[in-house]
């Protein structure tokens, strides 16, 4: 019951203040213990963070070392890089001279190849050992039987003649291809330009063929020209090969070079309707 307006309170007691006193001190103590226990629990999370910060540091400078690493094998790798297209590029450029040097070598050597052959002629159909092992004499003897002795004022001079590949090809299939080196060009331009004359040439009643040695590789250039050169020739126009391989045209006693296919196609295509009219 409060005290009345007016009156003082009652003291309290000394059993009563040292019941509150002692309240108090266990109350300290408590919170005292609970300060210390709240300071270690700081303290130890404050350590382990601490660990997990250092070994998070370390594992982060472990990661910087490895991509320093990379980056100067990095450098290094482009470097090389650099280096290597460089080399590349002279590479390419070598490659691209020695490109050129090549077919200027191949150009010269099928041209003195041609040339090495320019007096031989090839007979294709002849029988075999028709010869009797004197091709040379034969093919002398076989020119003026063929194309009439009127045509040569001398005996034609071989130097050699030879079947190509073997004797049991020959035998056992088609007739061997016989070629002869004459010894003089001028000859073996006139029974080029007789065999043309006089085709079909027929030999103990077999058809045979006359034809120039010429490198394949010259056959191969040539044949590019064939389908104008036969639509040329159906029109009525003379045509021919200029050595090594250009297509020669005579149209009205006019004649005209052609150097490529294209060259000589167009020349076609704009004439060959002309001369059909």
């Amino acid at each position: 019951m409060p005290p009345k307006k007016g009156a003082w309170p009652k003291k309290p007691s000394e059993e009563a203040v040292e019941d509150e006193h002692e309240r108090l001190v266990e109350l300290s103590a408590s919170a005292t213990t609970d300060t210390a226990m709240v300071l270690a629990a700081i303290q130890e999370m404050s350590r382990k963070m601490d660990d997990r910060f250092n070994s998070l540091d370390a594992a982060m400078k472990a990661c910087q070392a490895v991509l320093d690493e990379h980056e100067t094998r990095l450098s290094a790798v482009e470097n090389m890089a650099t280096d290597h297209d460089g080399r590349l590029d002279a590479v390419e450029q070598l490659a691209k001279r020695l490109d050129v040097a090549n077919r200027a070598l191949q150009d010269k050597v099928i041209d003195l190849e041609a040339r090495s052959r320019r007096q031989n002629i090839k007979i294709v159909g002849l029988a075999e050992n028709v010869e009797a092992g004197q091709a040379a004499d034969f093919v002398s003897n076989l020119m003026p039987a063929l194309f009439g002795r009127e045509h040569f004022v001398k005996p034609v001079e071989v130097d050699r003649a030879h079947r190509l590949g073997s004797l049991r090809a020959g035998v056992a299939g088609k007739p061997r291809v016989m070629i002869a080196r004459l010894h003089s060009y001028c000859t073996k331009e006139r029974i080029m330009r007789l065999a043309m004359e006089k085709s079909p040439l027929v030999y103990q009643g077999q058809r045979i063929h006359i034809f120039p040695d010429i490198p394949p590789e010259i056959w191969k250039r040539r044949q590019l020209f064939e389908d104008t050169r036969k639509k040329l020739k159906a029109a009525g126009l003379r045509t021919g090969y200029i050595f090594p391989s250009r297509l020669r045209v005579t149209n009205g006693g006019v004649t005209s070079t052609f150097d490529t296919p294209e060259e000589a196609k167009l020349y076609a295509d704009n004439l060959v309707p002309r001369v059909d009219c």
